[in-house]
């Protein structure tokens, strides 16, 4: 969320955080992998806030930040053993049980539901009875203001978190759409002809020479039940169900699939292009709809792989 970054000559005794204001019921929302197979948008995921203070390159306390008063010191006296700066880490934390459940790659936001809340910072530069005094706080390099934004800028702003992930290889993929046609014929779609509704180009880059490389991938619909155009794109509206597919493979609503057959052969890339195509069974729901324009909105999520 930020680094509190305290400099002094050297001597730094009791630096807390006080008047602590802190929301310790906070949620962010965001795709998750309940399971090994599938994805699905989590509008509660619950997150606290830690204070990690290092010095000297050391970790000198971690707390969870609750209550009114926080110390940023392990032990009394001169927290900076020699150093002139402490920073301390304030970190959003989750300890989910289940492996692997958060998707690198995805930017996840507060809910709206969420304030951090306030607080101030407080030390003195020398020991003994000294009382701790207020320190000024400015933020990205602005002068220090009586409020200074603990996250975000202005009310209502909600600022992005990403989660990189942890990945131990050095090649990485690129995405993107490169035909999105804006609409398709309803006819084709019943009759069986499957319309395109989108060409996918999937790339590796700075890959080992002759490897299979791939990735996950899922299509996530913005009805939960599954892929279903909506009458103006209106949930609470009549809704069509159809049937979505990668190349020649049925998807699934917010399941996994492996993307592969991604060959390097004498280079270290690889390029690939498959089309996504949609089929309507759903007869009885077509000939009852009213007329309009039926959308749906379908988010794509891409989780690298190694080599297969």
């Amino acid at each position: 969320m930020g680094t509190l970054t305290i400099s002094s000559d050297g001597q730094l005794f009791d630096p807390a955080l006080v008047d602590m204001q802190i929301e310790t019921n906070l949620t962010i929302e965001g795709y998750v992998r309940p399971n090994s197979t599938s994805i699905q948008y989590n509008t509660q995921i619950p997150v606290y806030i830690r204070a990690v203070s290092v010095a000297k390159n050391k970790v000198i306390k971690s707390a969870i930040i609750v209550g009114n008063h926080l110390t940023l010191g392990k032990n009394s006296g001169n927290v900076l053993g020699g150093t002139n700066n402490l920073y301390v880490y304030l970190i959003l934390v989750n300890e989910p049980t289940i492996a692997n459940y958060f998707v690198p790659g995805t930017v996840y936001r507060l809910t709206d539901s969420s304030n951090v809340g306030t607080f101030e910072l407080e030390a003195t530069d020398s020991g003994g009875n000294t009382p701790p005094a207020d320190i000024p706080i400015s933020v990205n390099g602005d002068p220090p203001a009586p409020d200074a934004p603990f996250i975000g800028s202005g009310a209502g702003d909600t600022p992005d978190i990403p989660y990189e992930g942890d990945f131990d290889f050095n090649h990485y993929f690129d995405f993107s759409i490169v035909s999105n046609p804006a609409s398709f014929i309803l006819g084709d779609a019943l009759a069986g002809i499957r319309p395109t509704i989108a060409t996918l180009q999937l790339q590796v880059l700075n890959a080992q020479i002759n490897e299979e490389y791939g990735v996950q991938i899922a299509f996530s619909s913005r009805n939960p039940l599954g892929f279903t155009l909506h009458l103006d794109g209106d949930l609470s509206k009549h809704g069509i169900p159809y049937r979505m597919f990668l190349g020649n493979d049925e998807i699934y609503n917010n399941e996994l699939n492996i993307w592969r057959d991604l060959f390097t052969q004498s280079s270290n890339f690889a390029s690939a292009q498959k089309n996504v195509t949609v089929l309507i069974s759903a007869v009885d729901m077509v000939d009852s709809a009213p007329e309009g324009v039926y959308q749906d909105t379908v988010t794509v999520i891409i989780i690298p792989l190694d080599t297969l």
